[in-house]
């Protein structure tokens, strides 16, 4: 997985809490669904405030109520860092508290697939990260016919490793997989 460095279009680093102005989409999103390019052709041009960063560098901006109901990632360098904060807003500190609010621990594993050409992109995603009591989520990057992502569990469920073990198996043996890297199980305590 690539991660990015939180710096945008113009070498200026970014952080939480900073104005940026979307100035371009992703090549990454080619092969989304339509809501999700329509999501991001709704935010060129606009300013948000960056909510949080994710694993890989890509900054969380909520577009509600200023252009819509959609929230995106995106990558730093399709923004420019519009404005710094000089104090943060009360709602965006009340924002930021319930977006760090202690969660339950859970166990997480991460993959990367390339898929066989004929394999619907979308639906092996969701495939691989749908099932009872799981959380998750992926990206695509169509031309290369790859998929990254990760699933989770919440560690007070007692089968929760046997659950991940299980799934890695089932992705190893998927046959719409051409290769495939499975990370191994880890804790993740968001508290």
């Amino acid at each position: 997985m690539q991660v990015y460095a939180p710096i945008d279009y113009e070498g200026r680093d970014l952080r939480v809490g900073d104005w940026v102005r979307v100035i371009a989409a992703p090549l990454s999103i080619k092969g989304m669904p339509a809501e999700s390019l329509e999501a991001f052709s709704k935010a060129i041009g606009h300013t948000f405030q960056i909510e949080e960063f994710d694993e890989s560098g890509c900054l969380y901006l909520d577009m509600y109520p200023k252009v819509s109901g959609d929230s995106i990632f995106i990558e730093p360098y399709c923004v420019s860092r519009f404005r710094r904060y000089k104090k943060l807003s009360k709602s965006f500190l009340k924002k930021q508290a319930e977006l760090n609010a202690t969660r339950e621990p859970s166990f997480e594993m991460k993959f990367e697939i390339v898929a066989h050409h004929n394999v619907d992109l979308e639906t092996l995603g969701l495939k691989l990260i749908s099932s009872d009591g799981l959380t998750g989520g992926f990206a695509v990057w169509p031309e290369q016919h790859r998929i990254s992502g990760s699933v989770s569990i919440e560690s007070k469920n007692k089968n929760a490793v046997a659950i991940l073990e299980k799934i890695k198996v089932d992705m190893k043996n998927n046959h719409e997989i051409a290769s495939i890297f499975v990370s191994d199980i880890q804790l993740n305590d968001k508290s």
